[in-house]
């Protein structure tokens, strides 16, 4: 009897790693043209397929509803990536057009710079959508906000030396791709303060341009996303955090700086331009000790691809 379950679960994992490959590699080179939004759907089969393996006795039954269940679970798990990758390409698109689009409500917020502070925070926090902080401002904050599901609302708090300024989803439900769902967010701040940004969103195509900004600490807790964030040298010592479950992760850092890499992640392909192995997750770039300016970053993540490169 051990010696059937034994080869019942290689039958199970042989198969299932055999067509997850072989779709993984046919659409390497062709697109496979299937309703993937339909098929990912199907993976509760699984569990009724191997219940159902469990209750049979027959040696040759048993392999053929495991093979099975491998068979949908390979499909289901590839369809939940390609319709992922269709959500951010079709939902997620980042084009603004001054407002006018007739897609979603439009929402504007800017706080006005304080020049006596020399501190800022910037918390933001929102569910799906589309996020871009990729230009600087005379204001403290500027927001463009387009959404069709959502409203959102700033607040504003300050110090004697700093200010914090929150921008905030009101209303987070979400029907994951549904027709018709709008919700981006353009981003400016103010390059003379020293920031630090705290971002918390769920699945989202997020992009950042830094390099004009002093970014002393940026930290990102996000679902399944897209992230591309080019890094400056304004300081010393910039750090990089990033939460995330299975995404794409791409940061840009200066040539001339030395980067720091850490990595915590399940099962990650992981491409470090110019980087040496310190230890298990641990990188550095060669000009690491004798840089002058220094980024940290550290990822914790689930099946995620990791770039780090230089520009």
């Amino acid at each position: 009897m051990k010696d059937n379950k034994m080869k019942t679960s290689h039958i199970f994992w042989g198969t299932l790693f055999i067509v997850l490959g072989l779709l993984v590699f046919i659409n390497n080179f062709t697109p496979i043209y299937v309703d993937w939004g339909t098929i990912w759907k199907l993976w509760p089969l699984v569990i009724i397929l191997i219940g159902i393996s469990i209750l049979i006795k027959h040696r040759y039954g048993k392999g053929v509803v495991a093979g099975l269940a491998a068979l949908i679970l390979a499909f289901s798990i590839f369809a939940s990536f390609k319709s992922a990758v269709h959500f951010f390409n079709t939902d997620f698109d980042m084009v603004f057009d001054g407002g006018k689009t007739g897609s979603g409500e439009i929402q504007y917020f800017a706080e006005d710079f304080d020049s006596t502070k020399t501190k800022a925070v910037f918390n933001f926090d929102a569910g799906a959508g589309s996020f871009q902080l990729t230009k600087v401002t005379d204001q403290l904050v500027e927001a463009q906000i387009e959404s069709r599901k959502h409203s959102y609302e700033i607040i504003r708090t300050s110090n004697d030396s700093s200010d914090e300024v929150s921008i905030e989803m009101q209303n987070a439900h979400f029907n994951f791709g549904g027709q018709g769902y709008v919700n981006r967010v353009d981003l400016s701040l103010n390059p003379l303060p020293v920031w630090d940004l705290n971002f918390a969103v769920g699945a989202a195509k997020i992009k950042m341009d830094l390099t004009e900004l002093k970014i002393q600490n940026l930290n990102v807790d996000m679902g399944a996303a897209s992230i591309e964030v080019k890094v400056g040298e304004m300081l010393n010592e910039t750090n990089v955090n990033i939460e995330a479950g299975a995404s794409e992760i791409i940061i840009l850092v200066p040539q001339n700086s030395g980067c720091e890499v850490n990595t915590s992640d399940a099962l990650s392909s992981k491409k470090l331009d110019d980087f040496k192995k310190i230890d298990s997750g641990h990188y550095q770039t060669e000009n690491f000790d004798s840089a002058q300016k220094k980024i940290y970053i550290d990822i914790e993540c689930g099946v995620s691809a990791i770039s780090v490169k230089k520009y």
